[in-house]
């Protein structure tokens, strides 16, 4: 009776050989759609910054922007979610992400921009996560569920630990230290649960209406 053990080193090999491929191809066709995607954002951001640059006047009717920047913030926000669940360990991979959180950072300071030239129909969130902080996550849940709810509510998330030098001067001037924290009109924020977070949206914009939209 042969012995089964060359049979089942060739089967090894060859199971082992094609899942190393496939997850190498997967790997490369998941940083190529994301840098794809990543640069039609970046297009839609420079395109909002522009509109931003040629608001004339004060609290003026911003409306027609809205719909772009809700959908603007929406693509970022489930794109960072995306990249920080998965997390290779490589050079592309951390690239991608930094230009991602970087480009997070850019449509929150613009959105700022436009809230504070147009009337207050929407409300800018920056919130700060890590990949370290079991309260991250819940924090995470609220956001979604006040996201729905509340279509002027525009998260943008970047990662505490990201060495970006952006990140860095964001983090210093208001004071970031731990995580997860938000940065809502110029105010930095802890965790809040959903009931304590309603009412710090509530506060600045109409919910009625937002809720309504």
């Amino acid at each position: 009776m042969k012995s089964p053990l060359p049979f089942l080193l060739v089967m090894f090999v060859i199971v082992f050989g094609a899942g190393f491929v496939i997850g190498y191809f997967s790997e490369r066709t998941g940083i190529a759609y994301t840098q794809s995607e990543i640069g039609r954002l970046t297009n839609q951001v420079d395109n909002m910054q522009l509109q931003e640059m040629f608001i004339t006047g004060e609290k003026v009717d911003c409306r027609l922007m809205y719909s772009t920047m809700g959908s603007l913030s929406y693509n970022l926000y489930d794109m960072v979610g995306r990249l920080k669940s998965t997390s290779p360990d490589t050079p592309q991979f951390y690239e991608s992400k930094r230009q991602a959180d970087f480009l997070s950072l850019k449509a929150w300071m613009v959105a700022k921009n436009i809230r504070e030239k147009c009337t207050s129909d929407i409300l800018p969130v920056l919130y700060v996560y890590s990949g370290s902080c079991p309260e991250c996550v819940e924090q995470d849940n609220v956001l979604q569920t006040m996201k729905s709810k509340y279509p002027g509510l525009l998260v943008y998330a970047i990662d505490y630990y990201l060495d970006e030098p952006a990140i860095k001067l964001v983090k210093d001037a208001y004071e970031i230290r731990s995580t997860p924290a938000m940065i809502i009109d110029h105010k930095l924020y802890g965790y809040m649960n959903g009931t304590e977070l309603e009412a710090v949206i509530c506060g600045n914009i109409n919910c009625t209406a937002s809720a309504n939209a």
